[in-house]
């Protein structure tokens, strides 16, 4: 379906009068897809401030089986981040399709505060990206070096997070100079669901191929590096002694596995999403319906990873035994390391 466009800006909703007069109708399916997000994030959120408050709140000059302060900070900055991209997103792409703010959008020319929703969406995208990588390399540390993976890790993170931080800056630079502007969406969506994008772009850069490459380079990586930790992790646990083969132990093996896969699970279905974007958003294809689907893909590791940690790790348990104490990957593995993984 394609829709007549009358806007002095191309492409746009801005100034055409058949927006202008829009009248929204919340018994669309755009308003039921930008609702029934809530119903697992809002559990999900109450999940992520419960792990960044142990960490806020845990003594890590004292030793504590089954804790790791490296790895709920980054746990903790990778799902804050997830959902930081889940908020982001959903004003720049959710609550606009409802055609809540069509009528509205329709009456202003494009301007940077709509470029600044698109811009925080676009940097927690690649926050979200590159956060998950270090989980396995802190992990690896903690098991390949038991007495001195808490300097490692110091370092790691004391550089590593801020360099997190600062990277997307790298693929959004193109956004300086350029304008937020409302766009009709393609169908399936209905007549007046719009969404933000930008035009004006520095060197007319786009945003799809910087993403594309970016999943590709971060979830080689992060294959690389958990490929990395199983292997040294099924080293370590062919030295253990029998009482620590314990149920926690397989317990523990299986947690990372789910939340690895979670993540990568997070690369593979963006990526497929991305592509076909570019390749079929706007065409008469079937693969153009995929794009309803794309933000719940997102939404992905904001909840399997979190409610894997949460309901597979001690600390949020309210019983703990002596072998839940010793559930964690490097504790579990290794006795001897100062700190567990978890």
């Amino acid at each position: 379906m394609t829709f007549y466009n009358s806007s002095p800006y191309a492409g746009t909703v801005h100034f055409d009068l058949s927006y202008i007069n829009y009248q929204f109708d919340w018994k669309q399916f755009p308003t039921i897809f930008a609702t029934l997000p809530w119903v697992y994030m809002i559990p999900s959120f109450v999940v992520i401030c419960k792990i960044f408050y142990v960490y806020l709140d845990s003594n890590w000059k004292k030793s504590e089986p089954g804790k790791n302060q490296h790895v709920f900070l980054i746990i903790s900055l990778s799902q804050l981040t997830c959902f930081a991209l889940f908020f982001s997103d959903f004003w720049m792409t959710r609550l606009p399709s409802t055609g809540i703010f069509t009528a509205w959008c329709a009456t202003i020319a494009p301007n940077h505060w709509l470029k600044l929703i698109l811009f925080f969406a676009l940097y927690f995208n690649y926050l979200a990206m590159s956060f998950p990588f270090l989980m396995p390399v802190v992990r690896f540390v903690i098991v390949a070096f038991p007495k001195s993976h808490v300097r490692i890790n110091t370092n790691i993170v004391r550089y590593g997070v801020p360099l997190t931080i600062v990277f997307p800056i790298c693929f959004t630079f193109y956004l300086i100079p350029a304008l937020g502007v409302c766009k009709q969406r393609a169908a399936p969506y209905p007549f007046g669901a719009i969404w933000i994008y930008y035009i004006n772009s520095a060197f007319g850069l786009r945003n799809s191929f910087f993403h594309l490459y970016n999943l590709i380079f971060w979830m080689t990586v992060s294959v690389i590096a958990n490929l990395l930790l199983f292997y040294q992790v099924r080293r370590a646990r062919s030295k253990l002694i029998r009482a620590q083969t314990s149920g926690a132990s397989k317990k523990a093996h299986t947690s990372i596995t789910i939340t690895t896969l979670a993540m990568i699970a997070f690369y593979v279905t963006n990526g497929s999403f991305l592509l076909m974007y570019i390749f079929y958003y706007g065409t008469t294809s079937y693969f153009s319906y995929a794009e309803i689907m794309r933000p719940f893909g997102n939404d992905l590791q904001t909840c399997v990873v979190t409610w894997v940690f949460y309901l597979t790790h001690p600390a949020f348990q309210q019983r703990t035994t002596s072998s839940d104490l010793i559930f964690s990957t490097s504790s579990s593995f290794r006795r001897r390391a100062e700190n567990s993984v978890f």
